[in-house]
């Protein structure tokens, strides 16, 4: 007998092995093993019998690992979202924000467009008020940089901060819009994160808010910026 036809007489046996398992017909299970097997047969049905226990083996292991991935993603999903929470517990929650954030609209009140001559003229000002507006106008869009950048980075969970704090941070860009464009214009990197988070979360469509203004306006570019400059 060929090596080809034993091999196919073991495949077939082994078919007929499982058929007959689930069937539960043990009679027929008998049946299909030959009385005299040859060398070359037994060779064969421990050669199959060797791959059917490594590729068994080798299942237990895709699902084992399939399963470790699984469980590792879940963990860092939950501990991403821990350590959001933490992190809005402990810095837009706190007093010191609060009162950060209370300092900016003091100085520069919502519903109102930011040129970064207006943030300059404040920095610099004798009036400490003034100077407090502006280091905080500056540390509350620094702030949300950094959640951009933990975002971008994956450390800080992107679906609940848009739940939290969309609406707030894009007010805020929206009024800050064309002294963002201006840092940019000197400085392609600055606020970047925030920019592109703003670009991606805003409403596209005309929005105004409670007091009727129209907020989430896209950050304007290069041409705007100068047209919106020169019409001052």
């Amino acid at each position: 007998m060929s090596a080809t036809l034993i091999a196919v007489s073991v495949i077939l046996s082994f078919a007929a092995l499982s058929v007959s398992l689930l069937a539960g017909e043990f009679g027929l299970l008998l049946d299909q093993i030959p009385d005299d097997p040859s060398e070359d047969y037994k060779i064969l049905v421990n050669l199959f019998g060797i791959t059917a226990a490594t590729a068994t083996a080798a299942a237990g292991v895709v699902v084992a690992l399939w399963t470790y991935k699984k469980t590792s993603e879940a963990a860092r999903i939950a501990q991403r979202k821990q350590h959001t929470i933490t992190i809005l517990f402990e810095t837009r929650l706190s007093d010191y924000f609060q009162t950060t954030n209370k300092l900016r609209k003091q100085v520069f009140p919502t519903d109102r467009d930011i040129y970064l001559e207006d943030w300059k003229k404040a920095r610099s000002s004798a009036d400490v008020t003034q100077r407090e507006g502006a280091d905080a106008l500056q540390q509350v869009l620094n702030y949300y940089e950094f959640l951009a950048v933990g975002i971008y980075q994956e450390d800080l969970d992107k679906e609940l901060l848009e739940k939290t704090i969309r609406g707030i941070m894009c007010n805020l860009v929206d009024d800050a819009r064309i002294m963002i464009s201006e840092l940019r214009e000197n400085d392609p990197h600055s606020l970047e994160h925030l920019a592109t988070l703003y670009e991606e979360w805003r409403r596209k469509e005309t929005t105004t808010n409670y007091a009727g203004a129209e907020t989430e306006r896209p950050i304007p570019s290069s041409r705007e910026l100068a047209q919106l400059l020169s019409s001052r």
